[in-house]
């Protein structure tokens, strides 16, 4: 497959137009799905997860409450109080506990010591067995504790009462214990400890969690495994690394990322218990959902290309057919068939392009008859243009042969004012440099000083003002010539006195306001840093162009803005000031806003004449476009044309 062909890369057009969004669109929808499903998942996992917390702790104050029911029965309470031993004790005993068993679920045995006899009282169902003259085995769960406590899941024992009886079947239970006292005093009574089969919590936790996917856990403040879907951790302490953290959170609530698993937790904080609910859900179950549904649409995705693909193919191919059958025809032109049969007749772009082509070889042939007229007549265009060259040689090489003729008839100053004008013709007629160093400029403009001082009989003097490291740096042919020609035709004035002509070039370090490029010499060849590599004013001006247009331009956009640069690349400054007549404030602000629209492509003034515009063109072709020229009235008259030229680190040549 040919890559530069139309049909290549209207296939790989089509292609990625269709490809490239559907690919993201993939994209974006998986992430998209992930984090709306894995929120939602979150969210309704947090409220199971709340409801279980709900519910837990609403059976365990069941409990608590249900172990309060002895204070209401008189008949215990004084039996607590009173060191007396009769059998109608015991019977009081066995109902109250028997009550307590049967009214709340999941109770598996109750353990009853009163203090003042020392008698303990174990029902095991509906089963008693009891104890004399023992003492409180609850005693480490009951001793300084002002309430109830609930002991985390261990086997379940018969409370130091013997040996245990046949039909005992030790299992995991959870306890709460409470103290027994003679309120309104502190006066210790007694403890009741009351046993619950762990499938109580079991029934409630297993509602919260899929077993196979995902992990359930009852902790206690220290870390104890009150219940967990995985059997072998229930009594054990937990040390995960998300323990810690989800145990010290002061949040009753909440939620942690850790090893590509959710934890989500509920704390129930009460009198006498401190548990945390919390459930681990693993990021492959979480986003489950989400993957599945990106597997359907990389399905359709992959059909949805097959059909792109196919259409692509046949599309291209019907568009690209009819080219490929013109280009058949061109190959035969180029040939020497000029004659060929160009078919097509199409009603659409192409059919049309065949039909130009066609109408476009029959002109050409037309045109063909006219070839060797037009070959005859630039023959003699190109004799015309090498004779015009001779001419200005002829004239330099006559104007030294006048000047040596001067010196032999002893009239010196004739031959001054003639290598004068000798040496401006040499100058302006050097087309091979295009730029030249700022001190052949100035000789330029002294040798046209010269003539203009004969003209006016010294009526007027010049001062040059010039800085010897500004001397080396290239600027265009031409670029001050102009403005101090200005002066005598439009300011100079002998009934103001004496004319006063200052040219002055300096070099300023540079105020940071630029751009920070460097500047191209002029003639476009590489600049300090060797940027560039085109040659000439064209090439600067393609360089250029794009940056700004002639005609958008405005009267301050001469005027380098501050763009908030850092560059500090040096500036050359080049004033031309004199004491003529200077311009009005009109008229001033007609010219500035003249140089925003002369015609940059020939530099010339709106009047036909090489002046100002001129200059002005050439800077920003040449230089940066930051370069600028400015016009000002002087005190107490006169004008002063400054061009501020930025330059590179190395300016010089």
């Amino acid at each position: 497959m040919n890559n530069s062909s139309i049909r290549t890369r209207l296939i790989l057009l089509m292609l990625a137009a269709t490809v490239i969004p559907i690919v993201i669109s993939m994209i974006v929808t998986y992430f998209y799905t992930t984090r709306s499903v894995g929120t939602k998942l979150i969210q309704e996992n947090a409220n199971l997860i709340y409801q279980g917390k709900t519910n837990v702790q609403a059976y365990m104050d069941t409990l608590n409450r249900n172990s309060l029911s002895l204070y209401n029965d008189p008949a215990i309470l004084l039996m607590l109080r009173r060191n007396v031993q009769d059998y109608t004790n015991e019977a009081q005993t066995y109902t109250l506990l028997q009550n307590m068993t049967h009214s709340v679920d999941g109770i598996y045995q109750i353990y009853l010591y009163m203090a003042k006899t020392r008698r303990s009282t174990l029902l095991i169902g509906d089963i008693p067995k009891r104890g004399y003259d023992t003492d409180n085995f609850s005693e480490p769960y009951t001793t300084g504790n002002p309430s109830s406590v609930v002991e985390p899941t261990h086997m379940s024992s018969i409370y130091g009462l013997g040996q245990s009886p046949p039909y005992y079947d030790p299992r995991p239970v959870i306890t709460l214990h409470r103290a027994i006292y003679n309120v309104p005093t502190t006066e210790w009574l007694g403890t009741l400890s009351i046993d619950i089969k762990l499938e109580a919590i079991q029934d409630i936790a297993d509602q919260l969690f899929n077993k196979q996917h995902e992990r359930l856990y009852l902790l206690d403040q220290s870390g104890m495994v009150v219940y967990s879907g995985d059997g072998s951790l229930i009594g054990k302490p937990l040390s995960d690394a998300w323990t810690g953290p989800v145990l010290e959170s002061k949040e009753t609530r909440g939620q942690l990322e850790m090893n590509k698993s959710v934890y989500l937790y509920e704390k129930m904080d009460t009198p006498y218990m401190k548990w945390t609910l919390v459930k681990e859900i693993p990021h492959s179950y979480l986003y489950e959902g989400a993957r599945s549904l990106t597997q359907i649409n990389i399905i359709i995705a992959a059909v949805s290309l097959l059909l792109v693909i196919a259409a692509t193919l046949f599309v291209t191919i019907r568009i690209t057919a009819p080219i490929k059958k013109l280009i058949g025809t061109i190959n035969q032109i180029q040939a020497g068939n000029l004659t060929a049969r160009v078919d097509g007749e199409g009603q659409d772009e192409l059919g049309i392009l065949v039909r130009r082509f066609r109408t476009m070889m029959e002109t050409i042939n037309n045109l063909i008859l006219r070839e060797y007229r037009l070959n005859i007549a630039n023959k003699t265009n190109q004799l015309k243009a090498l004779q015009a060259q001779i001419n200005p040689h002829f004239m330099n090489n006559a104007l030294q042969s006048i000047g040596t003729l001067a010196l032999q008839h002893n009239v010196p100053r004739i031959y001054s004012l003639i290598n004068s004008l000798a040496k401006m013709m040499r100058y302006s007629m050097n087309t091979n440099q295009e730029a030249v160093p700022l001190s052949m400029e100035i000789g330029h403009v002294k040798a046209y000083l010269e003539l203009q001082t004969e003209r006016f009989e010294g009526k007027f003097r010049t001062d040059f003002e010039l800085d010897e490291a500004a001397l080396g740096i290239e600027v265009p042919k031409m670029i001050i010539q102009p403005l101090v020609e200005n002066y005598f035709k439009h300011g100079f004035d002998p009934k103001l006195g004496p004319g006063h002509l200052t040219i002055r070039a300096r070099l300023e370090p540079g105020d940071g306001t630029g751009t920070g490029d460097v500047p191209l010499k002029p003639g476009g060849e590489p600049g300090p840093n060797g940027a560039g590599a085109e040659s000439g004013p064209a090439a600067a001006a393609r360089r250029n162009a794009p940056k700004s247009r002639p005609d958008e331009d405005s009267a301050e956009a001469d005027t380098p803005p501050d763009s908030g640069g850092t560059s500090a690349s040096p500036v050359l400054f080049v004033e031309v000031e004199d004491n003529g007549r200077g311009i009005p404030e009109d008229k001033l602000t007609e010219l500035q806003a003249g140089l925003a629209v002369m015609r940059e492509e020939t530099g010339m003034d709106e009047g036909g004449g090489i002046g100002i515009g001129n200059v002005r063109t050439r800077l920003r072709l040449y230089f940066d476009p930051q370069a600028s020229l400015t016009l000002d009235n002087t005190d107490p008259h006169g004008v002063r044309i400054t061009m501020r030229i930025p330059l590179g680190e190395d300016t010089t040549t």
